[in-house]
């Protein structure tokens, strides 16, 4: 497993401080759109949940973003708890950059919490675990996508998570990650393909004419420079998916700005590989 250890400023709360603002955090999210928007997804997919496998989470007694990105996991799993078959939902953590203090957090949650670098072969089947990513590095994510393969993926949008790498650049990099967002991205473009189709139909319905713009095609046609990506053949990387598509993406990132937790969850996103 692949992690980076970064410095962050660190403002060291005492565990009643603690206990306190992670209360007031939670509160927060619970009463926030994006909650209402995952609610949704999770009363769709509850009873297929049985674990959560959460990664790059942060020192959340030490670091404000991490302290959000735990009251969410908390609160998703007092969701799935009481919604559905599953009254225990057993929980992995990691990150190498947890305190003494975090570890003791986590292991007074209880036997069905534990700390571990690589997934435990225990009660974490990939197609039963929701995997809880909140900012994780793309090395990290390669890995996550090799090793433990998962089905329902909470993190950082695939394709804006990679969209500063060209397509050649992120298969050289991270391969079975471009896989993926060249599978998430064609799934989309299909979606937006058919959506057009069936405008373009209602508007000829409607008597209205269809337009093309001629010009737009010639400068495209003459302009020399036009840069073209290599050919990647995608089907020479060997993957377990074959699908991706996006459960939501909180109203296109909307209900993520400009709210308390500020950039705790940026563009975090909720997906489904198969």
């Amino acid at each position: 497993m692949s992690f980076t250890v970064s410095k962050k400023n660190k403002n060291k709360l005492k565990p009643v401080d603690f206990s306190s603002k992670l209360n007031e955090c939670r509160d927060i999210i619970r009463e926030s759109l994006m909650f209402q928007d995952l609610k949704t997804i999770l009363d769709s997919t509850a009873n297929s949940i049985k674990a959560i496998r959460c990664l790059a989470i942060g020192s959340f007694t030490e670091d404000f973003p991490a302290r959000y990105q735990l009251a969410l996991l908390l609160e998703i799993i007092d969701y799935l708890e009481h919604t559905s078959d599953t009254p225990s939902i057993v929980v992995s953590v990691y990150d190498p950059v947890f305190t003494n203090q975090d570890k003791d957090f986590i292991k007074e949650k209880g036997s069905f919490w534990s700390i571990d670098e690589t997934l435990p072969p225990k009660n974490f089947e990939s197609d039963s675990t929701l995997f809880f990513l909140p900012h994780a590095p793309l090395d990290l994510t390669e890995n996550i996508l090799v090793k433990e393969r998962p089905k329902y993926f909470l993190a950082n949008n695939i394709i804006q998570h990679t969209d500063r790498y060209t397509a050649s650049q992120l298969n050289t990099k991270y391969p079975v990650l471009s896989k993926l967002a060249n599978v998430l991205s064609s799934s989309q473009n299909e979606n937006i393909k058919t959506n057009n189709t069936n405008r373009e139909d209602l508007l000829k319905d409607d008597g209205f004419i269809i337009n093309v713009s001629k010009k737009k095609h010639r400068r495209n046609k003459n302009n020399k420079y036009v840069f073209e990506e290599p050919h990647i053949d995608y089907s020479l990387i060997d993957s377990y998916f074959y699908a991706c598509k996006i459960l939501t993406s909180f109203n296109n990132g909307q209900h993520l700005k400009d709210q308390p937790w500020i950039n705790s969850f940026s563009d975090l996103t909720f997906h489904i590989i198969e």
